[in-house]
């Protein structure tokens, strides 16, 4: 009986992550949203759960790999992310981020979805400065924290007010 109590809780904790519907794993941004993410593989489809988008005109979601700390952004049919536009994926386990170089999960470092193959670059200081500070770049902390990650410099150093890597 202890062995069938064990295995339901390890099949619990397996699906901890999972959404009702076809096993979809709900990843999160540092605002708070909630996005269903489906993988084949690698290729993965992601779609709001709850949160608003940056704008009414950028429904549609995308994930930003080009740096170390993966993102997820809003984006209109017709363009590509701005700054403004994206917030670092969070977590606590690696299967909470998208799988990438053919895994079957992301990596999970110090709680931010990371593709630590890649160098700390300006994207990632825009995605750790502007974490926590709402959606948009129109605030006044906004303002300062994305001027402040457009300077990280080369080795990019993120800014101490910022969240780290």
């Amino acid at each position: 009986m202890a062995r069938v109590g064990f295995g339901l809780a390890l099949l619990a904790v397996g699906l901890s992550g999972c959404d009702d519907k076809g096993g979809s794993i709900v990843v999160t941004d540092t605002e708070g949203r909630r996005f269903a993410m489906s993988c084949e593989g690698s290729a993965c489809r992601y779609e709001r759960k709850s949160g608003a988008p940056v704008s009414k005109a950028k429904t549609l979601v995308e994930v930003q790999t080009s740096g170390r700390v993966v993102g997820i952004c809003d984006v209109s049919a017709l363009g590509e992310a701005e700054p403004g536009d994206c917030r670092a994926l969070v977590c606590k386990a690696d299967r909470e981020c998208p799988p990438m170089h053919g895994l079957e999960a992301g990596h999970c470092v110090n709680d931010l979805c990371t593709s630590p193959d890649k160098e700390l670059a300006t994207a990632d200081a825009v995605l750790l400065c502007l974490a926590g500070t709402g959606l948009g770049l129109n605030a006044p902390k906004q303002v300062e924290r994305y001027a402040m990650a457009m300077n990280c410099g080369r080795p990019c150093v993120v800014p101490a007010p910022c969240r780290q890597p």
